[in-house]
């Protein structure tokens, strides 16, 4: 059978519970490990900064709905628990949680949890040492209710509670669901009468409806992982009003926001960083005649419960529209089109994670719970209060900047690309509702000014145009290289995961810092630019074009080793299999026996797949980097191997680049890390524009003026 994990607290306004009654309600169910069976426990936290007793609080899965083995009815003597590896369990007599403290409960025992985690727990639901250890075991809620077992695998419900032992009604303090709805609970109007002294029976405020609740996952975490709650306000509520402490609706919480999946951290807080949000607004229409809409992009097959789109008149600068998602889901390619009529402009579209119930046309601007936003025009001037709805200095963009307002929208260039509340990747182009944006990257005039005459006047040129882009942070509180490369090496298959330069692999984004992968320099920092006297933050440094996501232990083999095909005593790095996202097919890359890196002590040779990417970043770091400004290093690529060492610009081998450059021509992963990658550094790199631009700078007496670059004539084919 399938089972609902509760933790529920009831409160008598007779008793007193440290702290006080609100107190009760900063207890929160934090952490939940489903697999491995040994290791698996419940995490509790309390968010607010004074001691909560847990003398009658209750914790169960025994939740049945079918059977009618509801938790509340503990007032009644009932409730379940001991059978189909349920459990109804009470916090020991006396038990405390501190402020900010995170305690957990062993469902199968201190021992297996210590061989799991390597950590005691705070409590273990049974005794499963011969004899009693230094763990407090839980209490029996009902006789026989907790039967030695654990088990929370399959559709389950969690919900934390507190009951006197006297009142007529439970009250709750958390509650979780995960897997499927069958033991989900939803108890409104259900009338009960306790075991105080009246003959009155007292009714349950109504609850989010069962077919209404969030789950955590359709499935179970990944072995060795956990669900970690990672907003302790546990977000905003669906509905308002219910039997929580405080009145709160415990039913309500939308889990897709709130809790994230990662390595377990037992008595202690997630290392999860707080996702950002679910969709963009990808593209508008709002001079289509009649066929105005919206375009939303996120994760494929999603439904949009709990979302709500709001059209915002700039000329009151107040709510026009409110358009529920409730009900809607995205399609396979994770597009939903919304067909709306639009006014246009100046004017906005905002997304919110709140209910549609929370907003009325002629209410002001609001930025709370807001996702996403467009703030746009058809030549009208920017509306200041309007643009307060995204980030700093993004722009107002305008639908007619072409002048053909009425046969093009706005539409993020590339797909996807710039980020929630940021508008500077807009630009008008060919509609394209429910589908990509493709091809969308118009270079307008950006290589006007390249002068392919020949090698030397094609470098300069070049470097020009390449040269003086927007640095970022290496590593800062805001924007830096971190949220770039999370965009720029974004797995294209599965979005929210980043894909490894040279293992070939995927890790979940947790942000910066030390995490399995990090920053790899394809041109080492040592070879020219390290922080030292040029700075954290030197250009070099900070050039996500040539900086790349990387798995910690291959970067480490790699090093400062230039790259160079290994003959012979080398040591092999295998890659993992991943679905190839340059072919419509499910063909694969990597895995394979050839597909690996190879290195020895003065060289290293990166896979097949990603020998281009590698030689590309370097033409263009040794042609953006000329040593004409200050602090700037001129650095150059080079075959002479005794050159290439720590404090000098060199790197190489140049040869071996020009032969990877050939054997592995461009392909869409670096098209479109280039083109996003173009919208925060405002610059390029141009051997994956025009890759026929290598022959003419770098191959000595290589090929150069040819017209348009046409490279079929150039090839003599006429």
């Amino acid at each position: 059978m399938k089972y609902v994990f509760c933790l529920i607290m009831a409160l008598s306004i007779h008793q007193a519970n440290a702290g006080g009654t609100s107190e009760l309600a900063n207890v929160l169910i934090s952490e939940v490990a489903v697999t491995p069976t040994a290791g698996e426990f419940i995490e509790i936290h309390n968010a607010g900064q004074v001691a909560v007793s847990l003398t009658d609080v209750y914790l169960t899965d025994a939740t049945f709905a079918p059977n009618d083995q509801f938790y509340y009815k503990i007032v009644e003597g009932g409730g379940g628990g001991g059978g189909f590896a349920d459990f109804f369990a009470r916090f020991p007599d006396g038990a405390t949680i501190a402020g900010g403290e995170y305690q957990t409960i062993a469902l199968n025992g201190s021992t297996n949890f210590n061989s799991t985690y390597g950590v005691q727990p705070t409590y273990e639901l049974y005794e499963d040492d011969a004899s009693a250890d230094a763990i407090p075991d839980m209490l029996e809620a009902t006789f026989e209710s907790i039967n030695n077992q654990g088990g929370l695998s399959g559709g389950e419900v969690a919900v934390l509670f507190y009951w006197d032992g006297v009142s007529d009604l439970v009250q709750d303090m958390d509650y979780v669901v995960w897997g499927d709805k069958n033991e989900a609970v939803d108890k409104s109007a259900q009338a009960i009468d306790g075991p105080d002294v009246d003959a009155n029976v007292s009714i349950y405020e109504n609850e989010t409806s069962v077919a209404d609740q969030a789950v955590i996952s359709t499935n179970s975490h990944n072995g060795g992982q956990s669900w970690q709650r990672i907003d302790l306000t546990e977000g905003a509520e669906a509905q308002t009003g219910g039997n929580g402490i405080t009145g709160h609706d415990e039913t309500s919480e939308n889990l897709d926001f709130t809790f994230g999946e990662d390595v377990p951290t037992p008595n202690a807080a997630t290392n999860i960083t707080p996702p950002v949000a679910q969709f963009v607004i990808n593209e508008i229409d709002s001079l289509s005649q009649g066929n105005d809409f919206i375009e939303l992009l996120g994760n494929a097959n999603t439904n949009t419960d709990g979302y709500t789109l709001v059209l915002y008149d700039g000329m009151t600068d107040e709510v026009s529209a409110v358009i529920s998602l409730d009900g809607l889901n995205t399609d396979a390619n994770g597009y939903l089109l919304v067909n709306q009529e639009l006014d246009s402009g100046a004017d906005a579209v905002a997304l919110y994670i709140s209910d549609a119930m929370n907003f009325m046309v002629g209410d002001p601007i609001t930025a709370t719970d807001l996702m996403d936003a467009i703030v746009y025009d058809t030549g009208q001037a920017d509306d200041a209060e309007l643009l307060t709805l995204l980030n700093p200095g993004q722009p107002q963009v305008n639908e007619n900047a072409n002048g053909n307002a009425s046969t093009e929208s706005l539409i993020r260039c590339t797909n996807g690309s710039g980020g929630q509340l940021n508008t500077n990747s807009f630009k008008a182009f060919t509609p394209s509702p429910g589908a990509e944006n493709a091809d969308c990257v118009t270079f307008d005039d950006y290589y006007a000014t390249a002068d392919n005459t020949n090698a030397q006047t094609l470098r300069d040129s070049l470097h020009n145009i390449i040269d003086d882009h927007v640095v970022f942070p290496y590593s800062s509180g805001a924007e830096d290289t971190w949220d770039i490369l999370s965009i720029a090496d974004e797995d294209p298959q599965v979005p929210g995961q980043v894909w490894m330069i040279y293992r070939n692999n995927n890790y979940t984004w947790q942000g910066g810092g030390q995490q399995a992968y990090n920053r790899e320099h394809t041109w080492p920092q040592s070879y020219g630019f390290s922080s030292g006297a040029l700075g954290d933050d030197n250009a070099a440094r900070t050039d996500t074009h040539h900086l790349m996501l990387s798995d910690v232990g291959y970067n480490s083999d790699r090093g400062n080793l230039y790259f160079d095909d290994c003959i012979s005593g080398c040591t092999s790095r295998t890659t993992d299999a991943h679905e190839n996202p340059n072919t419509p097919q499910m063909d694969t890359i990597g895995g394979g026996a050839n597909d690996v890196n190879l290195f020895d002590g003065n060289s290293f040779e990166v896979w097949d797949f990603r020998k281009g990417d590698i030689a590309r970043a370097m033409f263009y770091m040794d042609v953006r980097y000329a040593g004409d400004v200050s602090g700037e290093v001129d650095l150059q690529l080079t075959d002479n191997a005794s050159l290439i060492q720590t404090g000098a610009p060199f790197m190489g081998l140049l040869s071996v680049l020009l032969e990877w450059h050939q054997a592995d021509p461009v392909d869409d992963v670096e098209r479109n890390r280039n083109d996003f990658i173009f919208t925060k550094q405002l610059n390029r790199n141009p051997f994956i524009d025009h890759p026929e631009w290598v022959e003419c700078i770098f191959v000595v007496g290589g090929q150069c003026a040819t017209g348009d670059n046409d490279l079929i004539f150039a090839d003599g084919f006429e």
